[in-house]
């Protein structure tokens, strides 16, 4: 089959690989789409998350194949497999765990403790063992979610960005009528205001300096939109919260954006973290957080989500396409879709289809 292969840093290369049948409790989907992703990026221009020496779990080392938001269609199922079978539509979780630790066995198995990799490979299908951006993949049954009937492969490709946004909120404690500033207007930023927005929050602001990305919130619905160039974030948003937001998600990842969420935050307020962070950030520990009583949460991929997620998608397809800004074939991943992602903020999400 046909495979992106990534070797290191800007080494990405498409090859012929073969495709063994899938094992026991797997199954085989030909994958329709693959969206790519931030860490897509970090992966190809820093070699950030990938396998250098064998794998705790997978034993993989590069080169891997890359992509891990991806749906598609199963064409074979392993022994011992109860709960899909073929033709089935699926949207692919694709979280690497062991299933046995403690953290897997209560369910946070977005924390497996054996996946810890000493040289930081990530815990994900795309990473840490082969992806998406190939004409076939096998996946574990557990994580093969059957998608409901009439969603696009498409929309199932973005039950995993969408996933870590949900549990975002999740973790946040969002309730409705509250009010939220969202720091970041990439697509996870895009997807948390949005999911905010269904959520219920009242007042869901949206920060970013790009002005297209901005304009695509407007486009989704989200129409309190700030430019920090523009305007002093911190007094436009307590016009209408005058004490601050009582919950900041934090979707860029940088330092400015990490101060600026600090001062839109209301006294004993929550600021969830949602992006990761290239670069070590500073904070006064007693007069930002403790003194303000402003609680700081973080999060990791998610658990038991694509279920709630998959229902979403479907209620909501018409509004959720439209973070779908373009789709590529395989056979141009790098420049028109990596490369691009990179530098054309007119792009949101940009998917990928062997079948193309």
């Amino acid at each position: 089959m046909k495979a992106a292969r990534i070797y290191g840093k800007k080494d990405v290369r498409l090859e012929d690989v073969p495709i063994a049948d899938p094992e026991e409790g797997q199954v085989q989907i030909k994958v329709k789409y693959c969206g790519i992703c931030g860490s897509d990026l970090h992966a190809y221009l820093e070699a950030w998350g990938l396998p250098t020496e064998p794998h705790p779990l997978t034993e993989r080392t590069l080169p891997i194949i890359l992509g891990h938001e991806f749906s598609g269609e199963v064409v074979k199922v392993g022994a011992g497999v109860t709960t899909l079978e073929k033709g089935d539509a699926v949207a692919v979780e694709p979280l690497i765990a062991c299933g046995k630790c403690d953290n897997c066995r209560r369910g946070d198995y977005n924390f497996c403790n054996r996946v810890f990799a000493p040289d930081g490979a990530g815990n994900f299908l795309g990473f840490s063992d082969d992806g998406g951006f190939a004409e076939y993949a096998n996946v574990k049954e557990i994580f093969a979610h059957k998608m409901p009937a009439g969603m696009s492969y498409e929309l199932g490709a973005l039950a995993e960005p969408t996933a870590v946004v949900f549990e975002a909120i999740k973790r946040s404690g969002l309730r409705e009528g509250q009010n939220v500033a969202v720091l970041g207007a990439g697509p996870i930023g895009l997807l948390t205001a949005l999911l905010a927005k269904i959520a219920g929050a009242d007042n869901v602001y949206i920060i970013d300096v790009s002005k297209s990305r901005l304009a695509k919130a407007k486009e989704l619905g989200i129409t309190k939109t700030l430019n920090p160039l523009k305007v002093d974030v911190v007094e436009e948003v307590r016009k209408s919260c005058p004490n601050g937001v009582d919950v900041t998600f934090e979707a860029a990842g940088v330092q400015a954006t990490f101060d600026s969420g600090l001062k839109l935050t209301r006294r004993n307020g929550t600021f969830q973290i949602v992006a990761l962070f290239g670069r070590p950030v500073t904070i006064d520990l007693t007069n930002d957080l403790i003194m303000n009583g402003i609680r700081i949460v973080t999060t990791l991929a998610y658990n038991n989500s694509f279920t709630s997620v998959l229902g979403m998608l479907k209620n909501h397809q018409e509004l959720f396409e439209k973070i779908i800004t373009k789709k590529i074939s395989l056979d141009n991943v790098v420049q028109e879709g990596i490369k691009t992602l990179a530098v054309d903020k007119e792009q949101v999400k940009i998917l990928v289809s062997p079948e193309m």
